[in-house]
């Protein structure tokens, strides 16, 4: 791994009081790039996302430092615990602010606010600070504190008009909201960073998600204001590539993306399809022929490729010089060979767990620190770096820790713990409801390849 002090943002430290998805990830992908980064939680009101996941679906002894969730988007950060409803916590905070560089958060509009810690208190503690603010609608206008999950983000910026079947609409399961936000309050930051070297100024980033999934479908704003005409729906299809899709083929959830733009590829995937003889079909015989036509082709398409296996499919086709993929699964992904080698994903230690736990870079590009291995560490333990905190950084005796501890300021375990057992997901209700399916192979399968790369991260 490269020398921290040779990271690009190196001797930068970010407060990072954000929580679940579009936060976390900005401050993770920060802290990849060399960041100091301290995650500040409190005992009482900790990141949710550190009991989602566990490994093997049980939850230890340690259960609120194991959540699968919460180590993807924490790694290479340093935690403190402090209680910010807590004068003393309050205080505390500020003279962390005042020794930073940055603080991010994506607290409800007006909580800051209403603890005395907004932007305009901060610069009075430290003028030339950086505030990152994540929310769904940003920190003004009449519709500010509209509660936002992912979902909200994209319906109010027009995603679902565009997304699903023609009668159909449906929204994006994966958060589509969260990352495009999370990406936004990086780069934010850096400009911010720049800007601040170049001025000496701080500055304060207003990220609102529903304007970040706005920023990603202006083509559909140009088709109404251009041409007056309201974009619909089109599930996989295309507005003028026929055909284009993800057919269905063998063996359980097995997928193939397909996608043709011309007619030499077209015609490679009639050969490879064993069927040439469709290149002179007049349904087919030019692209807005296979566009209007394009129900009739995919289905012939999904007879062919239901009897094959996807990766086999995949290779067919790109032999002839046709645009294919397999639509892989997490676990085809995470054994990717190609992946492998560029150094995209990599293993860490979860603490109190037997085996490695697989992770993905957040930066998905090869950097010298990326492909070295970077980050070098997990998540971090709740509280784990209170001491580095306090009485490195800030400072403070050992009289008022013990005070913080005394008074539930700080801490290293959830207050208060709950009496009964933590329990897992019901993986066996998902899968009889249709939710998904169960490997058991899958550790064994990641076993032995990180015992192929010597156990290394």
């Amino acid at each position: 791994m490269m020398e921290a002090s040779l990271l690009p943002l190196a001797g930068v430290r970010v407060v990072d009081l954000t929580t679940t998805f579009a936060g976390p990830q900005a401050a993770r992908v920060l802290a990849e790039m060399g960041a100091e980064v301290i995650k500040l939680e409190s005992c009482q009101r900790y990141d949710p996302m550190r009991v989602m996941g566990w490994p093997n679906n049980i939850a230890g002894d340690q259960w609120w430092n194991q959540g699968g969730v919460y180590q993807w988007f924490n790694g290479a950060k340093l935690s403190f615990t402090l209680n910010l409803g807590d004068p003393h916590g309050v205080d505390v905070f500020k003279r962390l602010v005042k020794i930073s560089d940055v603080v991010m958060e994506n607290f409800s509009p007006g909580v800051m606010q209403r603890w005395g810690l907004d932007y305009s208190e901060l610069k009075k503690i430290k003028p030339d600070i950086i505030m990152v603010s994540i929310s769904g609608f940003g920190q003004s206008g009449p519709g500010y504190d509209q509660p936002a999950y992912a979902p909200i983000m994209e319906g109010a910026g027009g995603l679902p008009s565009i997304t699903g079947e023609e009668d159909d609409l449906f929204m994006t399961p994966t958060g589509h909201a969260d990352w495009t936000a999370g990406m936004l309050a990086v780069i934010g930051t850096l400009l911010a960073l720049m800007h601040r070297e170049q001025s000496g100024e701080g500055e304060y980033i207003d990220v609102a998600g529903r304007e970040g999934i706005l920023s990603t479908i202006g083509e559909s704003f140009l088709e109404q204001t251009l041409n007056d005409r309201l974009p619909e729906p089109m599930g996989s299809r295309h507005h003028f590539m026929a055909p284009h899709g993800i057919y269905q083929c063998r063996g359980k959830e097995q997928w193939l993306t397909i996608a043709v733009s011309s007619d030499e590829e077209w015609q490679g995937l009639c050969r490879a399809m064993g069927h040439p003889e469709w290149t002179k079909d007049d349904r087919f015989q030019d692209a807005l022929s296979r566009w209007s036509n394009s129900r009739d082709l995919d289905a012939r398409i999904e007879q062919w490729t239901s009897g094959l296996d996807h990766q086999e499919a995949m290779e067919l086709l790109q032999r002839e010089g046709v645009p294919a993929g397999a639509a892989l699964n997490p676990k085809e992904i995470l054994t990717d060979g190609h992946l492998r080698e560029r150094g995209l994903v990599h293993s860490v230690d979860i603490p109190g767990v037997e085996r490695k736990s697989v992770m993905v870079h957040q930066l998905p590009f090869p950097l010298p620190w990326v492909s070295s291995g970077a980050p070098a560490r997990p998540a971090p333990r709740l509280g784990e770096h209170n001491d580095y905190v306090l009485r490195q950084l800030l400072g403070v005796s050992a009289e008022e820790i013990e005070q913080l501890e005394k008074e539930e300021v700080i801490g290293t375990a959830p207050i208060p713990l709950p009496r009964k057992q933590m329990m897992g997901w019901n993986l066996e209700g998902m899968v009889r409801q249709g939710v998904g399916w169960l490997e058991p192979d899958y550790p064994e399968v990641l076993k032995s390849l990180l015992e192929g790369e010597g156990g290394g991260s």
